[in-house]
């Protein structure tokens, strides 16, 4: 582990539902052992940012992104050591369901017990694109909340639509909107001289790391 005299923030803002957005998660904090860095995880509604960015999802928008999208996921999962395979029906899910209420789910713990955040955060990932479950209801919910030694899941869950946790999702969205974001994952670090590198996608790690003077060595093992 490095001595960390100053660590530089990282706002991660991300989708439960983007594979793309699963493979940063995993592939970035693995790297809060070697760099100086503290990760910031700002959940949005992938919905909300294309909408307000003039974007559409890439596997609906252009018909050859689709076939593109499951080969590059597979690859990277495959390069990350994330045990992830892109899901035949994710065309369907994206178009037919919402995965808002599992953002809010994560701002929800990230209120009140955001120790938990990163857990649950990487319980919907897992739940929705290794086990091919859904974490779009009440019970899904429940579910992974008491995985994770979550207290109050009850009260938690029904706080979901609450002014607090919209809220947080607002400022999250219009903060990431602000820095210019269309998709995600959108990276946000925060230099020292007060300047911000925005960057999107997941593969752009190497660049992140050199930014802060660090040296990429590849994969490090996810937390999975």
């Amino acid at each position: 582990v490095v001595a960390m005299s100053k660590k530089f923030a990282i706002d991660l803002y991300f989708d439960v539902i983007s594979p793309y957005s699963f493979i940063l998660f995993e592939s970035l904090l693995a790297y809060r052992t070697q760099w100086p860095m503290e990760v910031n995880l700002k959940p949005v509604g992938l919905a909300h940012i294309f909408k307000a960015a003039g974007n559409q999802a890439p596997a609906i928008a252009v018909p050859g992104k689709g076939p593109y999208m499951h080969k590059d996921v597979n690859r990277l999962a495959r390069y990350y050591n994330i045990p992830l395979k892109f899901r035949e029906d994710f065309l369907t899910v994206i178009t037919t369901k919402s995965s808002l209420n599992a953002n809010r789910l994560i701002a929800a713990v990230k209120l009140e017990q955001p120790e938990k955040a990163e857990a649950v955060a990487r319980a919907l990932f897992r739940r929705f694109w290794i086990d091919r479950s859904d974490i779009f209801d009440t019970k899904d919910f429940v579910e992974v909340l008491t995985a994770c030694g979550v207290r109050d899941v009850t009260r938690l869950v029904s706080s979901l639509s609450s002014d607090a946790v919209k809220e947080v999702m607002k400022q999250n969205t219009d903060a990431a909107l602000e820095t210019g974001c269309f998709g995600a994952p959108w990276t946000v670090l925060h230099l020292s001289n007060g300047k911000r590198e925005s960057f999107f996608g997941s593969d752009r790690l190497h660049i992140i790391g050199h930014m802060m003077g660090q040296k990429f060595d590849g994969p490090l093992p996810a937390k999975l």
